[in-house]
């Protein structure tokens, strides 16, 4: 049914009928609107003229609802919190969360880390993580921050160097590196490099006549590697930790400074919002 202007009172008639319904007093109304007596009476009486029906009973003291107030009670107490529900379903958060977006490998090894800090300290807020390796879902405006691999060449977005890539073979000490295969992964960006590619810009022949041992993806390959499974090409600055700690060893051969890196981004025709301004200083600082 469509609902024209003209079919309906104003809507704080409404909001004033349904508080004096509820306290069944209009003083008490008026305290909770914190507005004075005579304004409750005044929009109530409006509606009434709207509707031409009275009511309340004002012959007496107590203001005492009309069989037509009591049939109308329940229907404007029930639309006008569905139609709170719906304003509710909509309404921009007081605190929004950060919608932040990153590849598996980058979220896994170098994000969470940080996030585990930034959500302890003073600056902490909401936060929605969102995890995939498709370079289109990554760069989605619906996100509010966004870390992609690439050149720093991002069209649209404001950009700034999380670390630069440098690709060396690494492995779990102790693994059995002598017949281990190597981890290889799919290539989802045309600006990836595999071991195909990580042979051929080296000139090195290091491992290349290792058999391959497929992975889902190449957070996985990695994680392989750390349980001994074979050889990852691993990023320096990514498994700085795992490479500290010594859960990953670099292995002898050449290493391979791409000139790419990841970037942190923010689409630059959107105002940040203060929460996304306190995540992008604490992971940039």
């Amino acid at each position: 049914m469509s609902v024209k202007r003209n079919s309906l009172p104003p809507l704080d008639t409404l909001l004033f009928f349904d508080c004096v319904m509820r306290h069944g007093s209009f003083t008490r109304a008026a305290d909770e609107l914190h507005v004075t007596q005579a304004a409750v009476s005044k929009r109530v009486r409006q509606l009434e003229d709207w509707l031409g029906v009275s009511l309340f009973d004002r012959s007496t003291r107590q203001m005492t609802p009309t069989p037509a107030a009591q049939a109308l009670s329940e229907k404007v107490a029930v639309t006008l919190e569905f139609l709170a529900q719906g304003l509710e379903a909509v309404r921009a958060p007081e605190d929004p969360p950060v919608q932040l977006a990153a590849m598996g490998a980058v979220s896994m090894f170098w994000l969470q880390p940080r996030l585990r800090a930034f959500a302890l300290g003073d600056a902490a807020c909401p936060i929605n993580l969102t995890t995939t390796d498709h370079p289109r879902d990554l760069s989605s405006a619906t996100h509010d921050l966004s870390v992609l691999y690439g050149d720093g060449r991002f069209p649209g977005r404001r950009a700034h160097m999380l670390f630069a890539e440098t690709l060396v073979p690494m492995a779990a000490p102790g693994a059995e590196i002598a017949h281990a295969p190597l981890l290889d992964y799919p290539l989802r960006g045309p600006d990836w490099i595999g071991w195909e590619r990580w042979h051929a810009l080296t000139g090195s022949d290091t491992f290349a006549d290792r058999p391959r041992l497929r992975c889902a993806s190449y957070a996985q390959s990695v994680g392989r590697a750390l349980q001994g499974d074979g050889i990852a090409l691993g990023s320096l600055h990514l498994l700085k930790d795992e490479l500290r700690h010594g859960a990953l060893s670099a292995l002898p051969g050449p290493s391979l400074e791409t000139g790419k890196g990841y970037f942190l981004t923010q689409p630059e025709n959107r105002l940040p919002s203060e929460n996304t301004r306190r995540l992008w200083a604490f992971l940039t600082g």
